[in-house]
């Protein structure tokens, strides 16, 4: 089960309703405990200063994940926070010519990916969580972008 907040600054760019991040990302978590994560949608300024400050990279970025998993109960864990840019994604989508739902999937199924502990650091972590990411990307009928 899967609960989702989800926060948004103010952004010109298109932002998915919190019904198609549920839809995204419930294929992600099939366990049997509630899974809490934050969805905040931000501008460029703000996940640069984001990235700059825990990643020590001073760029825009798409996605910053924070995985927290604090069990609340047995059966509630808060798995993390997702940091989103529109701009960014909305820039990407247009540029590798892309459906605009389909980026906004894949980023966040990367994302809730990276709360539960999948890294792209080698490649046979890259692999595994390529392989899980076109995997909930098929179920969702969106085309893999590998």
């Amino acid at each position: 089960m899967l609960n989702i907040t989800l926060q948004k600054v103010y952004t010109a760019y298109y932002i998915p309703s919190k019904k198609k991040f549920l839809m995204w990302l419930k294929p992600a978590y099939k366990n049997k405990k509630q899974n809490f994560i934050t969805i905040r949608i931000v501008n460029a300024c703000e996940i640069k200063t984001l990235n700059k400050k825990y990643r020590k990279i001073n760029k825009i970025t798409n996605i910053l994940s924070f995985s927290y998993n604090i069990i609340m109960s047995k059966k509630k864990i808060f798995s993390g926070d997702l940091i989103i840019c529109s701009e960014k994604i909305f820039n990407e989508a247009k540029k590798q010519k892309k459906n605009l739902d389909a980026h906004w999937a894949y980023i966040s199924i990367h994302g809730a990916l990276h709360l539960q502990g999948y890294t792209h650091n080698t490649n046979i972590n890259f692999e595994k969580m390529k392989k899980k990411e076109n995997e909930i990307l098929n179920i969702l009928g969106y085309q893999t972008p590998y």
